[in-house]
């Protein structure tokens, strides 16, 4: 997990470690949301930038959390209310590749 942790300091152009407590809350919350949104227990590594990506956007709101919209001389931002909205495709393909469909599973007649 510190390996996440270092990936998303890097993304955002964090060089000290003054945000790390901060940083490593959000991934473990992306984490979370994220393996209930996939039904699974332990996320598939394939997952792991949607996090890192999700936790960016979430510190990008720090400080502006639970606000819609922001303005302020002239300019305007927007928040999405779902932190994994970008990546709904990403997260239906997986679902539906995982659901367990077309997947053959031989069984013993007598153990019936």
């Amino acid at each position: 997990m510190a390996d996440q942790l270092n990936k998303l300091k890097i993304a955002l152009q964090i060089p000290d470690t003054e945000y790390d407590d901060l940083l490593q809350l959000y991934l473990d919350d992306a984490t979370d949301f994220l393996k209930l949104r996939l039904s699974v227990f332990a996320l598939p590594d394939e997952m792991q930038a949607i996090v890192r990506g999700a936790a960016v956007k979430k510190f990008n709101r720090f400080k502006n959390e639970g606000m819609a919209s922001y303005s302020q001389d002239g300019e305007s931002i927007t928040f999405s209310s779902n932190d994994f909205d970008e990546w709904a495709d990403e997260i239906s393909q997986w679902k539906q590749d995982h659901n367990g469909t077309n997947q053959g599973m031989w069984v013993n007649p007598y153990e019936i």
